[in-house]
């Protein structure tokens, strides 16, 4: 394969501050922006949750009708001020339709509340805030964080910085996603990985690999090797990975969190998925600022799947010894066969895809090593 090191323009991975530049530049930004975003959703609960309509400061009134007509088949105007708060942070009436109604027959019916829920772009919020927070824990290349300030008056008060603000953090997703990031790709590509894959892509790997496991928390997968551990080939097939992803020693890292931040950015990010949260509802509220919404797994899949075996193993059972039954599928999900192969072979052949993240190494047992499918 081709080394990683002739890429134009990817990142120097054995230089720390290069690694302290990508902290400083992509994952502090977005760290202090989610933190704002769920500090001011929590503000706005505590404010207006639960509160009569009537009880409203006249000056937030229009953060929860402006725009909104008095029509029932279309209940906001174009660039409604309440619609985006609606949709963003989930501030509205608890029962708008009367509210409609009321206003209407010209005469109070009902004392109406306000409500403030937490929307799937505030879910998506609190999880990016998450990762990152707890990543930054686990690395000691920057120290000096300074707590994010929030001056809640001043942003309810300009719904244009609040926007801003959301400009801003959707920007740093896409920033720091796999697709646009040579920091993450590596960070990625060297999660479940072999040495001998990681070594061929990036042939200076031993220079950094001890900063990797000491400040990146980056370890050795346990699996039930076979092969004698005083051999070369042992090294060559040692697997690497960030605790997160390791199935039989769970436990938190920097890298891991980059690596988990990834793929929570690329499971909302992917239309049509309505468990645990609904990424249509989440990608429809963006949209109102962003226009389109890119579906990044599928941009990234579409430019990677030529560089990679049309078939690979989801699942190898093998003994102490060096052949392995294993099951042949298809990119496409199709089971093929069933063969006995030399497990360094079936290694080789989803090291690929292993490295481009379309595969996962989701259980290990004694004999057994099980693929999830990331087509």
């Amino acid at each position: 394969m081709r080394s990683y090191d002739e890429l134009e323009g990817f990142i120097d991975y054995t230089d720390e501050n290069e690694w302290k530049r990508y902290i400083e530049t992509y994952v502090i930004p977005l760290w202090k922006c989610s933190w704002i975003l769920k500090e001011f959703w929590t503000e706005l609960k505590s404010e207006f949750d639960n509160v009569p309509f009537n009880d409203v400061n006249e000056e937030d009134v229009s953060l929860i009708l402006g725009g909104v007509t008095q029509r029932r088949d279309e209940m906001y105007t174009r660039n409604s001020l309440a619609k985006f708060y609606a949709k963003f942070f989930g501030l509205r009436l608890k029962d708008i339709q009367s509210w409609i109604l009321q206003a209407q027959m010209g005469e109070m019916l009902t004392e109406i509340n306000v409500e403030v829920v937490e929307t799937e772009f505030i879910k998506f919020v609190k999880e990016v805030f998450n990762l990152l927070d707890y990543g930054l824990l686990y690395q000691q290349l920057v120290t000096d964080l300074k707590e994010p300030e929030l001056n809640y008056r001043e942003l309810k008060n300009d719904p244009n910085k609040v926007k801003e603000l959301i400009k801003d953090f959707y920007q740093g997703i896409l920033n720091i996603s796999l697709n646009h990031n040579y920091g993450t790709f590596f960070l990625c590509s060297i999660n479940q990985i072999t040495y001998r894959y990681m070594k061929a892509a990036y042939p200076r790997i031993d220079e950094c690999l001890d900063f990797l496991i000491n400040e990146f928390g980056l370890m050795e997968l346990e699996w039930n090797n076979p092969i004698k551990p005083d051999s070369e080939v042992f090294k060559e097939y040692t697997i690497y990975c960030f605790p997160e992803y390791n199935p039989n020693n769970k436990g938190k890292s920097f890298g891991g969190a980059i690596c988990k931040l990834n793929d929570t950015i690329w499971e909302w990010f992917t239309p049509n998925r309505y468990y645990p949260y609904n990424t249509n509802e989440f990608r429809e509220t963006l949209s109102m600022l962003f226009g389109e919404v890119p579906n990044l797994k599928k941009e990234y899949r579409e430019g990677i799947k030529e560089l990679l075996p049309v078939v690979y193993f989801d699942n190898i059972h093998y003994e102490r010894n060096l052949m392995a039954n294993a099951r042949k599928v298809s990119v496409g999900g199709g089971f093929i066969e069933r063969c006995d192969k030399l497990l360094i072979d079936i290694i080789d052949k989803n090291s690929p895809h292993l490295f481009f993240n379309m595969l996962r190494i989701s259980k290990v047992t004694e004999n057994y090593i099980d693929f999830s499918s990331e087509w």
